[in-house]
C-alpha cells in the first residue's frame, strides 16, 4: 500500500499548478521511508493548465490525471480523487500551495501518536511570509458577526473578538482545533472514508469545515501541527473574479449553517453576512474618492451583492 496520496483539484490554475506539482516532486523525493503518489483531477479547464498536467505526469510516474469533463467543484472532484487513491493516507493539497519546510514523516508519526486524530493542518505561510490563519472554530452567528465588523481584526488577542480566526493563539505549538483549513488537510484514508468524504452539497468553501465538523461528532479531533509548511497564494486561483469568490464563500456559509443549525440561522447568518458587505461598500466606496483599488474594492462587493441574489434566484428557478 502507498503511504500517502495527494489529491489536488486543478481548474485554471496557469501559473500556480505548476509550482504546486514541482514541490510535491522536490519534497517528496526528500522524504526516503515515504511512499507517494498524487492524482490531480482537472474540473474542465480551458486555459494551459491541464495540457501542462498532462505533459507532468507522462514524465512523472509518481503523478496521474484525472480528467472531468465539467467543473465539479472543489469537494465533488476531490472524492473523485480519494475514490482512486491506495494510500494509507490522504493530503488534500490547494493547486495554490507549494511545499515549502518539513517532514512529512513526522506529521504522519504525530497523526498516529494521537490516537484520535480526524484531520492534521499545517502552518500556512502567504507569499510575503505572513502567517495565515488555518486553524480555526466552527462558524456561529456571533462569530460571523466579529468576521463582518472587523472586531477580529482590531482585538487579535481577545478569545472571544478572534475566535473565529484562532488570532489569539500561539500557532507556533500543537494543538487541537475546530477546523482546518482546506488548502492542507492531511487524514487516514479509512476515516475519510468513514465520515462519508467531501458533502457535495458544498460547491466549493466550507466542505473543509463541514468535513472536520462531521469527524468530531463521530469522536475524532482535529489537530494543527505548526512543524510542516507550505505557501500558500491564498485564493491565488478564486481571486481572479473576487465578487464571485465572495458570493460563493457567502452561498457555502449559508449552506453551512442550514444543514448543521436550522433555516433561521441560515437567514440570520445571510443578513449578518450581507451587513457586513454593506459595511465595506460603505468603507471602501468613501475611499474611493481618493483611491482607485478602494473603488476596485467597493464595485467587487456591489457585484458579490448581485451574483448571490441572482444565483439564488437561479437556483430556486431550478427546484
Amino acid at each position: 500500500m502507498t503511504d500517502i496520496s495527494i489529491v489536488t483539484v486543478n481548474y485554471n490554475g496557469t501559473g500556480f499548478i505548476e509550482d504546486c506539482l514541482e514541490s510535491i516532486s522536490r519534497g517528496f523525493a526528500r522524504e526516503g521511508d515515504i511512499s507517494y503518489e498524487a492524482i490531480i483531477v482537472d474540473n474542465a479547464s480551458t486555459d494551459s493548465s491541464r495540457e501542462y498536467i498532462e505533459n507532468f505526469c507522462r514524465e512523472n510516474s509518481s503523478f496521474r490525471l484525472i480528467r472531468n469533463s465539467a467543473n465539479q467543484g472543489f469537494g465533488s472532484a476531490s472524492n473523485k480523487g480519494a475514490e482512486k487513491a491506495s494510500g494509507e493516507f490522504l493530503l488534500f493539497l490547494n493547486p495554490d500551495c507549494r511545499i515549502i519546510d518539513g517532514d512529512i514523516g513526522k506529521a504522519v508519526d504525530f497523526y498516529r501518536k494521537a490516537g484520535d486524530a480526524g484531520v492534521l493542518g499545517v502552518k500556512v505561510m502567504g507569499k510575503d511570509g505572513e502567517l495565515q490563519l488555518s486553524p480555526r472554530a466552527f462558524p456561529t452567528l456571533a462569530r460571523q458577526f466579529y468576521e463582518s465588523f472587523f472586531c477580529s481584526r482590531i482585538f487579535r488577542s481577545s478569545p472571544i473578538f478572534g475566535s473565529y480566526f484562532m488570532t489569539w493563539w500561539d500557532h507556533s505549538c500543537a494543538r487541537q482545533a475546530d477546523w482546518l483549513s482546506g488548502s492542507f488537510m492531511l487524514l487516514e484514508n479509512r476515516v475519510f472514508k468513514e465520515a462519508g468524504g467531501f458533502d457535495r452539497d458544498y460547491f466549493m468553501y466550507s466542505e473543509d469545515t463541514a468535513l472536520c465538523l462531521e469527524l468530531v461528532r463521530r469522536g475524532y479531533k482535529n489537530y494543527y501541527y505548526p512543524y510542516y509548511a507550505v505557501e500558500h497564494a491564498d485564493a491565488g486561483i478564486a481571486s481572479r473574479d473576487k465578487a464571485s469568490r465572495e458570493a460563493q464563500v457567502w452561498q457555502s456559509r449559508r449552506t453551512y449553517f442550514s444543514k448543521n443549525h436550522s433555516a433561521v440561522q441560515a437567514a440570520v447568518f445571510s443578513l449578518v453576512y450581507l451587513a457586513g458587505i454593506i459595511n465595506r461598500i460603505i468603507i471602501f466606496g468613501a475611499g474611493s474618492i481618493f483611491s482607485k483599488p478602494a473603488r476596485t474594492r467597493a464595485a467587487s462587493y456591489l457585484r458579490a451583492v448581485y451574483i448571490y441574489y441572482c444565483k439564488k434566484r437561479q437556483d430556486a428557478g431550478r427546484a
